[in-house]
């Protein structure tokens, strides 16, 4: 019998990929049993939780682009391909791309969005 190849992944891509299947979970689940104040403290939290998948969505994205992942694959550059392989639309993505390149040069805005302190 074959391994599952995900033990031998990068710990990045576990997980992301045991998020997902955790996040499908919660999103899926019956919310009417949760307390006024259990929704409201969530509401927030899941806010930040988002913040901080996109703070790894831009750090992925600035280094897809640095190793030419879009070029590579026969795109005119990697927010083309990301664009299309995700369906944002084209300005969506070179704009989230331009995002994802800055938050190397600015390290307390990359750090407050990691942190899940502030939004895109």
């Amino acid at each position: 019998m074959a391994k599952d190849s995900r033990h031998h992944a990068h710990t990045v891509c576990r997980a992301v990929a045991k998020s997902r299947k955790k996040v499908r979970a919660a999103a899926t689940s019956d919310l009417w049993q949760m307390s006024d104040n259990e929704v409201a403290a969530t509401l927030l939290e899941a806010t930040r939780l988002r913040a901080q998948a996109e703070a790894l969505e831009l750090r992925l994205a600035a280094e897809a682009d640095r190793r030419h992942v879009g070029e590579r694959a026969g795109a005119t550059d990697t927010a083309s391909w990301w664009g299309h392989q995700t369906r944002q639309n084209r300005p969506v993505a070179k704009s989230r791309m331009r995002l994802a390149e800055s938050l190397d040069r600015h390290a307390p805005t990359s750090a407050a969005l990691t942190e899940g302190a502030i939004s895109v």
